[in-house]
């Protein structure tokens, strides 16, 4: 039998099954047992670890310094099975392996579960000598996907279906559809809501989202059964009406005048209040016709911007396509402007008109800056600077690949300026999947970053997701791209197409989580917290950093940073900036007033960080792992005077005797998400819900409690 010098054990040769490898090949293969992504550990009979692999240290965040010399069972905690742990030790003890699932405790204190094989080892004389741990993630598979499922079809801002979801009702209508003999029954509307843009720079993207939800729900509200309500564009709304005839003008006047009482009345926003308008366009729609052609017809009757609207029927315009109506000359007159105001603006872009703006990307761990994005934007001769959801959905495929160019080179050479100020930051840059694909996308790349005389790491592209990406045609070309040494990231995930395959097939290192998946933090803040968590532990688990976009308060920022998130972007830290205004802003830059950055040894000081550490807990009914001296909700609790209270005896229970409760835990992930969500009631404040915490630390919970617990 072969034999070969063990890196883990120098001095001695170790026998390796009935297959062995030289003792050349010995570093070679400790090399590749520690960058497997697979394999965890090796120990010795004894079942202390001599080897670890990266992907090991990765996910329990132990280095291998720290774990080298130690059992295992430094992983399991108060939360792991006592059946489970007492089945391992009776299989290792028999000799035999094990495999099942076990909830583990990472260096932090936050637990995971893990699917768990372990392998014995032998000599040839059958005398175990070694253990071969493997480790599978089976936290997010299953429900990271159908998330994304959902995502893809849905809006998450409004929760409508989005274009996506639109083409799959389409599908469905035509094909259930029975010929009737009947005139159309249907008319499909092209809403454009105004004014949006104006909120969201008065207000910043969330006060934009939530007059969003809320008109989305006024309209949904004055919808008929059988009615159908999708959400394209942010501003932009798709209604269809059933149950319209041909020659029944003023039933549709008034079925679209109920429409238009959504906008009739104010919209609050941060104390304040606003008023917006809406337009529309609307045609027939036959049950069997091209849902992309009667779109567009209705995109065509849409009334321009700043049109006359004082009369009250004239906020909304008929195709002219079908009886209901004739052909009116100002649809074509509306028309032929929009297509001029579209080549103005693309002919501006390209004769000096395009800039780069930055958004920092701040640690959330450390609160430095660690780089920052470059943003296009439009300025138009008078000033008016105009963001790209204006103009870029207007752009031919090699009006974006030109649109790269110009805008890469100015990104770095802002990056090449600032570094001869002594301010060395990397920047990334979008990169539209159909630019990817040009055969000469690598060469420009490596031809700007020449140009400015820096490396290939100071630059990172983002793919968006919400872009078609073939992983098979593309990965050629992002492999040139990482061969170079640029970083990429695949941005605003959970927006329409990803897939866990292509997570795993493309070379990314970083993961941008899209800020509409935050939009229900404010009404649903655990399902937010979940998704996040979930997001953020596959980037863990693929090595790769994750963004959190649409950061825009304390709360948001320190719950990411909990949940595992270590990078965000947002109002909170920074709005998009000229990239002239750059050294100034990062000379004086601080962390917010607020930012906390939640430790063991300190407190956590948002109601939305608190809920985010403790719900980690409740998710996998586990106790917190600390003494509850260092235990972050202590100080929490302690800040708000209210020591002594319901909320305080079922964080107690989280860390006595008998390792946790279960409805304890649940009453205090509801009084957490009643703080996180402002309805400040009377849980945590009645004699009796005192009451009711002292009957659960007896064990007789009434069954109203912890509803929450297993969300």
């Amino acid at each position: 039998m072969n034999r070969m010098v063990s890196p883990i054990f120098p001095n001695r040769s170790e026998p390796v099954g009935n297959n062995a490898v030289p003792g050349a090949g010995a570093e070679l293969l400790a090399r590749a047992f520690a960058a497997t992504s697979t394999v965890s550990l090796i120990t010795d009979a004894a079942q202390n670890i001599l080897h670890v692999s990266a992907a090991f240290t990765a996910i329990t965040g132990y280095s291998e310094d720290e774990i080298l010399g130690t059992n295992c069972r430094l992983l399991q905690g108060s939360g792991s099975s006592a059946a489970v742990r007492g089945s391992i030790r009776q299989a290792l003890e028999a000799g035999e392996g094990f495999e099942g699932d076990i909830l583990n405790y990472r260096k932090d204190g936050s637990p995971f579960w893990n699917g768990l094989s372990i392998v014995p080892l032998r000599d040839p004389a059958g005398v175990i000598t070694h253990f071969v741990s493997v480790q599978r993630d089976i936290n997010t598979r299953i429900a990271l996907q159908e998330q994304l499922d959902f995502q893809a079809g849905h809006e998450a801002v409004t929760g409508l279906p989005n274009r996506f979801g639109f083409e799959s009702y389409l599908q469905r209508r035509s094909t259930d559809a029975a010929p009737t003999g009947r005139p159309d029954r249907a008319g499909l509307g092209l809403i454009a809501l105004e004014h949006v843009g104006q909120v969201r720079h008065s207000f910043g993207f969330s006060g934009a989202d939530d007059v969003l939800a809320e008109f989305a729900r006024r309209l949904k509200g004055r919808l008929r059964g059988g009615d159908y309500l999708a959400s394209f564009s942010g501003d932009q709304f798709v209604v269809v009406l059933e149950g319209l005839c041909d020659d029944a003008s003023p039933e549709l006047a008034a079925r679209l005048e109920r429409l238009h009482e959504a906008v009739e009345t104010p919209f609050p926003v941060d104390g304040e209040s606003v008023m917006l308008g809406m337009t529309m366009g609307i045609t027939p729609f036959p049950a069997r016709s091209s849902g992309p052609h009667v779109l567009r017809l209705a995109s065509q009757a849409l009334p321009e911007p700043g049109s006359d609207l004082s009369r009250p029927d004239s906020w909304w315009r008929l195709a002219p396509t079908g009886p209901i109506v004739e052909w009116d000359t100002t649809m074509a007159a509306s028309d032929f402007r929009r297509g001029e105001r579209s080549r103005a603006h693309r002919e501006r872009l390209f004769a000096g008109g395009l800039s780069m703006h930055m958004q920092p990307i701040i640690g959330l761990f450390d609160g430095t800056l660690r780089r920052v994005e470059a943003l296009a934007r439009l300025t138009l001769a008078d000033g008016t600077v105009v963001p790209p959801d204006s103009f870029v959905h207007q752009l031919s495929s090699n009006d974006l690949d030109e649109l790269f160019r110009i805008g890469l080179n100015e990104a770095l050479g802002w990056v090449a300026r600032w570094e001869q100020d002594g301010l060395a930051l990397d920047v990334s840059v979008n990169l539209a999947p159909s630019t990817l694909r040009h055969p000469r996308c690598t060469r420009w790349v490596a031809n700007a970053l020449r140009r400015h005389g820096l490396t290939p790491n100071r630059l990172s592209l983002e793919l968006l997701e919400t872009q078609e990406l073939d992983a098979a045609a593309s990965r050629s070309v992002l492999e040139e791209l990482t061969g170079l040494g640029v970083g990429l990231a695949l941005d605003d995930l959970g927006s329409g197409h990803s897939s866990l395959k292509r997570l795993a097939q493309l070379p990314f290192d970083s993961i941008k989580i899209d800020r509409g998946l935050l939009a229900g933090v404010a009404t649903k803040p655990v399902e937010t917290l979940s998704l996040i968590a979930t997001l953020s532990q596959m980037g863990r688990d693929m090595g790769a950093a994750v963004v959190l976009e649409g950061i825009e308060n304390a709360g948001l920022a320190e719950a990411a940073s909990v949940l595992g998130a270590s990078l965000g972007q947002g109002y909170y830290f920074a709005r998009p900036m000229p990239a002239a205004d750059v050294p100034s802003w990062a000379a004086g830059f601080g962390l917010p007033e607020g930012f906390h950055r939640p430790d063991r040894a300190g407190r956590l000081h948002t109601e939305l960080g608190a809920l985010a550490y403790h719900w980690q807990f409740t998710r996998w009914g586990s106790p917190h792992p600390f003494v509850i001296d260092a235990c972050p909700l202590t100080g929490f609790i302690a800040d708000r005077g209210i020591v002594g209270s319901a909320p305080q005896l079922w964080h107690d229970l989280q860390h006595g005797v008998d390792g946790g409760h279960d409805r304890a835990s649940g009453l205090l992930l509801d009084w957490l998400v009643d703080q996180s969500t402002g309805q400040v009631g009377q849980t945590a404040q009645t004699a009796q819900t005192a009451q009711t915490a002292q009957t659960a630390q007896t064990g007789h919970m009434g069954q109203t409690g912890g509803l929450r617990a297993g969300a």
